[in-house]
Order: C-alpha cells, then sequence, then structure tokens
C-alpha cells in the first residue's frame, strides 16, 4: 500500500469545538475589559454646539479621563440636566474670579491669557462679580463667550466632583490630541 504524498492532517470534531470555544472566550473576554476600560477609566463622548469653538467642532468624538487631576485650562466634561457639557476650566476651589464689562477675565487679581478665544465678552451672566469659587468646584467657561452657557450663569454654576465626568485628553475625529 502506497501513502499519498499530500496527506491533510485532519481535526476530530472535539479539537475543532475547543479551538472555537477558547477564541469565543478570548473575545469575550478582551471586550469585557475595552467596555470597562470605556465606561469607567476613558469614557468616549461627543460634543455638540459651538460654546468650545474653534477648540472644539459639533460632532466630534472625545476621549475623557476619569483618573486625570484637573487643573487651570484644561476642558473637562460634566453633567448638567442629564447631558455631557464641556467647557475649560479657569478657576478651582478658593479662587477669587472677575470678569469685567469687556470680558477680560481675572483670577487673584490677576489677568489671565487667554489665546484660545476670539472674542472677548461678558455673554450670559446673571452672577455678581468678584465670585469665590467655593472649595472643591471648578469654574469654566466656554472659549466661544459670546454663545457659551457656562459658570456665569447661576443655573449651570460651578462644578463639582459630583457632576464631573473627567479632563478631556484626546479626540478621535479628527485624530489629535486636545
Amino acid at each position: 500500500m502506497a501513502r499519498h504524498a499530500k496527506e491533510t492532517p485532519r481535526f476530530s470534531e472535539s479539537a475543532l469545538f475547543k479551538k472555537t470555544w477558547k477564541i469565543v472566550l478570548i473575545v469575550i473576554v478582551v471586550s469585557s475589559l475595552l467596555l470597562n476600560v470605556f465606561t469607567y477609566v476613558v469614557p468616549v463622548v461627543k460634543y455638540y454646539g459651538d460654546s468650545m469653538s474653534p477648540l472644539l467642532a459639533d460632532g466630534q468624538i472625545l476621549l475623557v479621563n476619569r483618573m486625570g487631576d484637573v487643573q487651570c485650562g484644561d476642558v473637562i466634561a460634566f453633567y448638567y440636566n442629564n447631558k455631557v457639557i464641556v467647557r475649560r476650566v479657569v478657576a478651582v476651589g478658593n479662587d477669587q474670579v472677575n470678569i469685567d464689562v469687556f470680558g477680560t477675565v481675572s483670577v487673584n487679581g490677576s489677568v489671565l491669557d487667554e489665546p484660545y478665544i476670539t472674542n472677548k465678552t461678558l455673554g450670559q451672566c446673571n452672577l455678581t462679580f468678584p465670585y469665590s469659587v467655593p472649595a472643591n468646584a471648578y469654574f469654566v467657561l466656554g472659549d466661544n463667550r459670546e454663545t457659551a452657557m457656562d459658570s456665569r450663569l447661576e443655573e449651570i454654576g460651578t462644578v463639582t466632583e459630583d457632576r464631573l465626568l473627567g479632563k478631556v485628553v484626546f479626540s478621535l475625529n479628527p485624530f489629535g490630541k486636545i
């Protein structure tokens, strides 16, 4: 009896089932890990509006770091009326904020250098200045001060830890760092 030169290895149904089960298990574990990371550590949010123009555009997809340390100048995402809002932190707890009639922002007596805004204006405002930021809170402003609804309105107010989603760190479209 001559052996065939080209014998193909045959897998038993049991071996094929085991390989398929391992692949399915790996896919489930990896998917679960990614879902947890993008839910609890680095959530993905979609930005709407023009309040952060020209930095952000309507429909932009952003990654938010929940673990990041928030400082003045950072762009953060927070909750307001079951919506996610994105604004820039200009002052933190115990800071004194003043905005004059021309839209010039001062924090603790020093005028902020704000190269990211194109038009200074007081905008929508019903606060009395100077304003003392409560401890453990953030005073936020939109970069497009004419249209932005932010901490200048008592309805939105300062952002406390319980409303903070995190620090915006990356844009997925267009791809790049914030």
